[in-house]
């Protein structure tokens, strides 16, 4: 009888220690991983949003490659006519990287992809004195932060000019020769956030 007596306060001490986390404890834990989430979560989506821009920069190299192959031969504004909904959202629409909804073509690299924010367009522009038509110009809204500058450090090889909101980084030489790009000044004109807008004209 006396051995079943004493039994009883080990069991008990044994089934207070399986009795699992109180409140408080819980509590903490909850905050701590908010503090982490907060931290962790917008570098996981910088992450991915740089791990992108190679795909995207491929398919707009492909593009202008392609667009300029076409373009050979078809007089001095070979690019007077060009559109966004007739020949990028076209030309786009089976990517697996850029999305396009009807003649929206959204570069998910930033911005929601819809109306003007998070989209690319294209039209005609002028370069080294020439007509508008003589060139063409894919513009990139909202482009994120993370994804900024290494798109203009991906795409200068093809661009004859970039902007970066507004701020030229690489224009023509003075004997209409590629110009010189400087993926520093590229850097020093990005803005915090998906407020980024490039301009990538080409002949």
């Amino acid at each position: 009888m006396q051995a079943v007596h004493s039994a009883g306060p080990a069991l008990r001490a044994l089934r207070r220690k399986q009795g699992g986390f109180g409140l408080v404890e819980v509590g903490v834990a909850l905050v701590v991983m908010m503090i982490l989430a907060a931290f962790v979560v917008p570098a996981i989506n910088g992450y991915l949003i740089e791990s992108k821009v190679p795909s995207v920069a491929g398919e707009l190299q492909r593009y202008i490659a392609r667009t300029k192959t076409m373009a050979e031969g078809s007089g001095n504004l070979p690019y007077a006519s060009i559109t966004t909904a007739n020949n990028l959202a076209r030309a786009m629409e089976d990517s697996n990287v850029i999305r396009v909804v009807g003649t929206t073509v959204a570069h998910n690299l930033g911005g929601s992809g819809t109306g003007t924010n998070g989209t690319i367009t294209v039209g005609p522009a002028s370069l080294g004195g020439g007509a508008a038509g003589s060139a063409m110009a894919l513009t990139l809204t909202n482009v994120s932060q993370y994804a900024c500058p290494s798109l203009a450090t991906t795409l200068q090889g093809v661009a004859e000019q970039i902007t970066i909101n507004g701020e030229v980084i690489k224009t023509l030489g003075t004997n209409n020769e590629q110009g010189n790009y400087n993926h520093l000044i590229a850097e020093e004109e990005c803005v915090s956030g998906d407020n980024n807008t490039f301009v990538f004209t080409t002949r």
